[in-house]
């Protein structure tokens, strides 16, 4: 009786259609392996349930985002961790996800985690513009970021920005990171976008 009770994460069944293994929704241990976690679109994409929020998270790893120059050996080296820069002028590195497969009601932050590595160049006295476009918002949330003074050998969460979820927000969130000035730059590694529920939205 009590698992009947238990409420499902938002738009779950559309959700685990894009699984890569199968997972049963009626099983009485759902939740828990939800809060572990679970692979979609061949390994592009992590989808859990957040413990104390009991909201949608999300993780795009970097072979699921857009990145220019991307499938040129000698601009990006592809390896366990995500994309490693190598030697690139336009740098530009984006990422789509459906919002209708957040949970409404909540403040989602959504960051990029990096890594400069020793020896980086290109980056500094270059910031990078971070944009985040969100479905139903007239605005788009923008700030710059100068990563050369990121820690190095360390990943790093950087902010692109938080925005409330409703329940009627349909399209795509659209989140970008670029820095298209002629110099060449290298020594970036670029790991996923986080998308994370951080608290509910106050109630008036």
């Amino acid at each position: 009786m009590a698992s009947a009770q238990v409420q499902l994460p938002h738009n779950l069944h559309a959700i685990l259609k894009e699984g890569d293994s199968q997972i049963d929704a009626s099983c009485d241990n759902l939740i828990e392996n939800l809060q572990a976690g679970i692979f979609l679109n061949q390994n592009k994409l992590k989808f859990w349930v957040d413990r104390l929020l009991l909201a949608n998270a999300f993780d795009i790893h970097a072979k699921g985002l857009i990145i220019y120059g991307g499938h040129d050996p000698s601009c990006w080296q592809w390896d366990t961790v995500g994309a490693v820069l190598l030697r690139i002028d336009w740098l530009d590195v984006r990422g789509k996800f459906p919002a209708k497969n957040l949970t409404p009601g909540m403040v989602y932050q959504v960051s990029f985690v990096l890594m400069m590595k020793d020896g980086e160049y290109g980056f500094a006295n270059h910031p990078v513009n971070f944009e985040l476009a969100i479905p139903n918002y007239h605005e788009t949330i923008e700030r710059k970021e100068d990563l050369s003074k990121l820690p190095k050998n360390k990943w790093t969460k950087v902010r692109v920005g938080e925005f409330i979820t409703s329940c009627n927000m349909t399209g795509n969130l659209e989140i970008s990171m670029f820095e298209h000035g002629p110099q060449l730059k290298g020594g970036l590694i670029v790991n996923k976008i986080e998308i994370r529920p951080v608290r509910r939205q106050c109630q008036n």
